[in-house]
């Protein structure tokens, strides 16, 4: 059973990139796709047929710049700048700061950072955005 139960707050929920909290995060997003093939013929009228392919997943997350974050910009700019692959999991981080709250469910797999941006617009705080492309398996589980 789920630690965190009923609606589960935004707040709850970061992206983790080889253990460690992406910190400062406002947002964190994970989508799962499936490569639809066409199997349409002659015999099936006006209506598509589609058959499930491959499937995809990515993560993406947007978050207030913090030079001096435990894991943050630098970190992220090193992984795509060295096109290091990278495990991410999306998870809930309740109790303990930075720690996946024990019992709620993750999902997590071997990633590439996709993109990088940062913005920094006049009169507020400087943001960034980063959006991970799964490369293989999107397994689940709980944490212990």
């Amino acid at each position: 059973m789920a630690a965190t139960l009923g609606t589960v707050p935004g707040n709850f929920v970061g992206i983790f990139i080889e253990g460690a909290l992406i910190a400062c995060s406002t947002s964190a997003t994970l989508d799962l796709g499936t490569n639809m093939i066409s199997s349409s013929c002659k015999d099936s009228g006006n209506s598509e047929q589609s058959t499930p392919g491959q499937k995809n997943w990515s993560m993406s997350l947007d978050g207030n710049l913090a030079f001096d974050a435990s894991y943050g910009w630098a970190d992220l700019f090193e992984a795509w700048e060295n096109q290091t692959k990278v495990v991410a999991m999306w998870t809930t981080n309740v109790t303990t700061p930075g720690t996946p709250e024990t019992g709620d469910p993750f999902y997590s797999g071997d990633a590439y950072i996709e993109s990088l941006s940062a913005s920094a617009p006049v009169n507020d705080v400087t943001t960034y955005s980063v959006s991970f492309k799964g490369t293989g398996l999107l397994t689940s589980g709980t944490n212990a």
